[in-house]
């Protein structure tokens, strides 16, 4: 049995006619075999690890159950009531609930030897049991209606006359605020469902922020998701906002107050391996003796090897990898935690079809032992190696550093042509333009409902007008910044304009002799590792990876004219070194094939880390060849190559192209020599001969921005030469252990 399409309406009007609340609000509902999977498991935890004969359908009390186990009853619950209390936080239109429903009344009957007794029981369970075990919490009162539909229907279709129906504790309301659990009264111990995906959580109410940091009105002495072993989480960015975090939250929290129980949810499977998730990951190790992870893939983002080799789907209509996740903690002593895990990849019919008919133990069949500092929850990251571990954090070498600049209005504030940047923030000045002009022309599509076409909750068009008009300076506001590899361009700068400029770090890329490292934490495991790059001017985000996952870090030479260098972990061999030559060293380790390759698991987890060798000739040779890269890398004008005739044509539309060793900008008009190599080099996700002259379809090219090309296709060759003698000598030292000194 499965519930028929009714059970969806709700999400199919919603996308019909609300898509943006839909998307807003997560409503994504759960595919009948997930729920029925994970209500089938948790059924069989109460049973086994609770000593439950009847799993969900139990109406054993706590003063039992405390009795049985020798526990102390739990300050928030009355020893009379059922320990089973079961509690669904987004129920949308109630589809887990059903699920819930049928495995109860299966339990009852099959206890039951007649017929007539199982009736009995069922009748007796639903009236006197129920009311009093299932609740749920929804926010949209025509779900909840819809629920309440189904759920009679069930009822009624299983011997329950209409009149005897009870009344299901389904609350219209936000499970992420705390007066909707004051109305629950005593903790759950089964939580279960399908929490929302909003990465941009609306939901930033004070209770729901302290609960994620360990607090709440009535404690301060709960799980803290912002700290791992102790030790609070150090990065600026922790993505701990999404709405799925939240609601995992909420969850544990009503097992911390029960002090046992089960979870069941079918969530993001971010959370399995993010870094920054390693505090959420311990405080769950921590608590439950018994985790199963069924990660069922489906990330459009995020492809592994297995997912290359075959078509992979979500199990939602979502472009979002999810994960089915039970964590249970039973009031039974166990010797040891169990952490077990296992993968599906494929289309989306074949992973519901093994839900609905694999045994669990085959689904997750791998045991692992998730290991500090990250607690990963997935073998093919389970551990930082002991010999990565002995390299320097590439962010405590240089201890000062900052993300990339985010403009959030990159098509304004930045341009190839000053001339033209200036004549378009001259239109954002210009009284006689109204702000609906220039909403209609710069910002056709509003970025939320909640605010005018531009505007953000920290941006506002009218005052960043006023702003630039109370400038006397204004002309004197463009500066150089790296936008892409080999990519320098103008920006405009000034705070009015940028949403996050980063402050006194990057500012002192401003200087005239700048110059800073770029790296990225946590490279995508999909693509090379060569997410490296040098800048002497501002940086922006995008300049190693146009997306949304994150932002390139900036580490300075020096700031403020003072190095940027803890010399303390230096050598003594290396204590007298130049800033530069250090730098140069480290680019050109970031540059080895041996090392993005032997290194990869570990570049895609972390920052990015530096073995400093033992030989003096092995710095030194590496820090000349990463010195001429960084040269390279500049775009330094003292490259000259061979010109071909510049063609004063438009870079037409599918182009460029590579054929026959040409770059062609139309069919006909070739622009300049380069061979495959040159053409498929990348620099981060960056294919970079193609994407400089795609982002400059529609435009003719200048004799300068030729000749600037060209010296890229020769900085390009170059650095591939360097890259080799790199490894060549690497190689000649004994290879990267003996070379680098690592044991």
């Amino acid at each position: 049995m499965s519930v028929g399409p009714s059970a969806y309406h709700f999400e199919a009007e919603l996308a019909r006619n609300s898509p943006q609340q839909r998307r807003e609000r997560g409503v994504f509902y759960t595919p009948w075999e997930i729920a029925r999977r994970i209500v089938s498991q948790i059924d069989s935890r109460l049973k086994q690890d609770f000593s439950l004969s009847s799993g969900l359908a139990d109406s054993s009390t706590w003063e039992s159950i405390c009795s049985h186990h020798k526990l102390e009853l739990p300050s928030e619950v009355d020893p009379r009531q059922s320990f089973v209390k079961i509690l669904e936080p987004a129920a949308g239109s109630g589809v887990f609930l059903i699920a819930v429903l049928k495995q109860i009344h299966q339990n009852i009957e099959s206890a039951s030897l007649h017929q007539k007794e199982s009736k009995r029981r069922w009748q007796k369970y639903v009236a006197e049991v129920l009311p009093g075990s299932l609740h749920a919490i929804e926010l949209m009162p025509d779900a909840i209606e819809q629920f309440h539909g189904l759920a009679s229907q069930f009822l009624e279709d299983h011997g329950i006359a209409q009149q005897d129906v009870p009344p299901i504790s389904v609350y219209c309301g936000n499970a992420l605020e705390s007066n909707i659990h004051r109305k629950l009264g005593s903790p759950a111990t089964v939580v279960l469902g399908n929490p929302p995906y909003s990465a941009a959580s609306t939901n930033t109410g004070d209770w729901i922020k302290q609960l994620l940091r360990g607090q709440t009105p009535e404690s301060t002495a709960l799980r803290n998701y912002f700290e791992a072993a102790g030790c609070p989480l150090q990065e600026k960015k922790l993505w701990l906002h999404d709405d799925y975090v939240k609601f995992l939250r909420v969850a544990q929290w009503h097992i911390e107050r029960a002090r046992y129980g089960v979870i069941g949810f079918v969530i993001n499977h971010g959370f399995l391996d993010n870094v920054t998730f390693r505090g959420l990951r311990y405080q769950l190790l921590d608590q439950f003796d018994q985790i199963d992870l069924l990660d069922l893939n489906g990330n459009s983002k995020k492809r592994g090897t297995a997912s290359r080799l075959t078509r992979d789907e979500s199990v939602f209509d979502i472009g979002q990898g999810v994960a089915v996740s039970l964590f249970s903690k039973s009031p039974i002593a166990k010797k040891k935690q169990s952490v077990r895990y296992g993968e599906r990849w494929g289309p989306r019919q074949s992973k519901l079809q093994e839900l609905a008919e694999s045994n669990w133990d085959d689904l997750v069949d791998q045991t692992i032992t998730p290991l500090p500092p990250h607690y990963f929850l997935s073998p093919r990251s389970s551990h930082v190696s002991r010999e990565y571990n002995q390299g320097i954090r590439v962010i405590e070498l240089f201890p000062q550093g900052t993300s990339t600049v985010v403009t959030a209005r990159d098509a304004i504030v930045i341009d190839t042509s000053q001339e033209r940047l200036l004549a378009r923030i001259d239109e954002f000045r210009d009284p006689g333009i109204s702000d609906d002009e220039l909403r209609a022309k710069y910002f056709p599509r509003p970025r939320s409902s909640q605010y005018p076409p531009g505007d953000t909750r920290g941006w506002k068009l009218p005052a960043a007008r006023e702003s630039l008009r109370n400038d006397a300076d204004w002309q004197d506001r463009i500066e150089r910044c790296a936008y892409r590899p080999f990519d320098r361009r103008w920006i405009y700068w000034t705070s009015s304009m940028i949403d996050w400029p980063r402050g006194e770090v990057m500012n002192a890329m401003r200087d005239k002799d700048s110059l800073g490292l770029v790296v990225r934490r946590q490279m995508p495991p999909d693509r090379p590792c060569n997410f490296f790059f040098v800048a002497n001017c501002l940086a922006i985000d995008g300049l190693l990876r146009s997306d949304n996952r994150g932002n390139e870090t900036l580490l300075p030479l020096t700031i403020g004219g003072q190095e940027n260098i803890n010399r303390d972990l230096l050598p003594a061999d290396l204590a007298d070194v130049s800033a530069r030559s250090l730098l140069a060293y480290v680019y050109a380790l970031f540059y080895s094939e041996q090392y993005r390759t032997q290194f990869a698991a570990h570049l895609q987890i972390e920052f990015p880390r530096v073995f400093l060798p033992t030989q003096s000739e092995v710095y030194r040779q590496l820090s000349e060849l990463g010195d001429q890269l960084i040269s390279l890398h500049l775009s330094d004008e003292k490259l000259v190559a061979d010109a071909m005739p510049g063609p004063e044509v438009a870079i037409a539309p599918g182009h460029p192209k590579h054929r026959s060793g040409l770059v062609w900008i139309t069919r006909d008009t070739p622009l300049a020599q380069a061979d495959s190599e040159a053409w498929l080099f990348h620099i981060g996700s960056h294919q970079v001969l193609r994407k400089w002259l795609k982002d400059r379809r529609g435009e003719i090219l200048t004799k300068d921005e030729i000749a600037h090309y060209l010296r890229v296709i020769q900085a390009i060759q170059q650095t591939k030469t360097i890259m080799r003698q790199i490894d060549e000598i690497i190689k000649k030292l004994g290879g990267l252990h003996r070379a680098l000194g690592i044991s």
